[in-house]
């Protein structure tokens, strides 16, 4: 029960209320940008994740010193930190100085063989870096443990790009990212691979519930975006619950699993799937404001040649997320729905890209 008291304290309430109380100034400074109705909204709420690690830190050492037992679920979520951190720090950069010029694995991968590290091909070595420091500390014993670490790195980092690929409209990441946290708690209880159970389990439901609760009415109220930092973040610890709850045999479908579905990100529209069907875009749209979009002008990112037509709408910010218009696929599809308005532009920052 105290494991309990402890992840409300510092997993949901301080979370809770930092956000609340930065919601105004994230609102005056953060870069805004236009989502995919065409609203102007700050990109910024994944510094929760930073909020929630410090504050779970701060929680679990006012433990040691006061020489109260820490829980179990606090031993397990500690090996995350450094994962959540990079995720989450590479992620803002990204949001705050990146741009969608180049695109995909495929693009990242080009521009680094010319010498050119792009924010997100820096997020994604980071955070495949970060993944394999963990799996590495917690699962290298010798050979006989190179698949499972291996195994455990892919998962934590694809599950950390494959996230923020949901993250296109208001609050469709984190009701992915809602539904995976209630798939891995079942998975950890199935396989029993995770020495958790009773109130260690609901204190870790509660820890991991606790940035989502922050921020989940600033993200469907349309007045922020959690972007890549809270997206990879959000992926990243779901990652680390599979990769450590599952066995060998299911990390490898899990692995083909989330590559396959990362590498079709690339061909195929995530948005296009829900919309077509009526449950799925039904379960997409709840609690999300529905009224009619806005064609906006796509962001002109810093290494474009500013021209007279252009110059007026680089206010949008360098990192427009997908929500300002979809993945690479969703680009024609926002096209016909605001044909009635206007055109938008193709060359834009409507995109979103893989390993970004």
């Amino acid at each position: 029960m105290f494991g309990v008291l402890a992840a409300i304290v510092f997993c949901v309430v301080i979370p809770f209320v930092v956000m609340a109380m930065l919601a105004p100034s994230l609102d005056k400074t953060a870069p805004k940008t236009g989502n995919f109705r065409g609203v102007q909204v700050y990109n910024g709420l994944g510094i929760v994740w930073f909020v929630w690690l410090i504050s779970f830190w701060a929680g679990a050492h006012l433990l040691v010193t006061l020489h109260i037992q820490q829980p179990a679920w606090i031993h397990y979520l500690i090996h995350l930190f450094p994962v959540l951190a990079g995720s989450c720090a590479f992620g803002l950069f990204d949001d705050w100085a990146g741009c969608n010029v180049i695109k995909g694995f495929k693009g990242h991968l080009k521009a680094l063989a010319h010498g050119q590290l792009t924010t997100g091909g820096l997020k994604f070595l980071g955070i495949g870096f970060l993944s394999l420091f963990l799996a590495l500390s917690l699962y290298y014993h010798g050979a006989d443990t190179i698949l499972r670490v291996v195994l455990v790195t892919c998962v934590i980092a694809l599950s950390a790009n494959l996230m923020n690929l949901f993250d296109l409209r208001p609050g469709r990441a984190q009701k992915m990212y809602l539904l995976g946290l209630v798939v891995a708690l079942v998975l950890i209880v199935v396989f029993g691979l995770v020495e958790l159970k009773g109130w260690d389990l609901a204190a870790l439901a509660l820890a991991g519930l606790g940035p989502l609760l922050a921020v989940w009415r600033f993200d469907l109220g349309e007045r922020g975006m959690i972007g890549d930092a809270g997206a990879n973040s959000m992926g990243a610890f779901l990652g680390f619950l599979y990769a450590t709850a599952l066995p060998v045999w299911a990390l490898v479908l899990a692995v083909a699993v989330l590559a396959v579905v990362n590498l079709l990100s690339e061909r195929v529209s995530f948005s296009k799937i829900i919309e077509a069907n009526a449950i799925l875009s039904s379960l997409d749209a709840w609690g999300r404001k529905k009224e009619p979009g806005i064609a906006i002008a796509a962001p002109v990112c810093a290494q474009d040649t500013p021209t007279a037509d252009n110059a007026s709408v680089n206010t949008a910010g360098p990192n427009n997320k997908e929500r300002a218009g979809a993945d690479e696929n969703d680009e024609n599809d926002k096209n016909d729905e605001n044909s009635k308005d206007s055109q938008i532009s193709k060359g834009g920052k409507d995109s979103k890209e893989v390993g970004k």
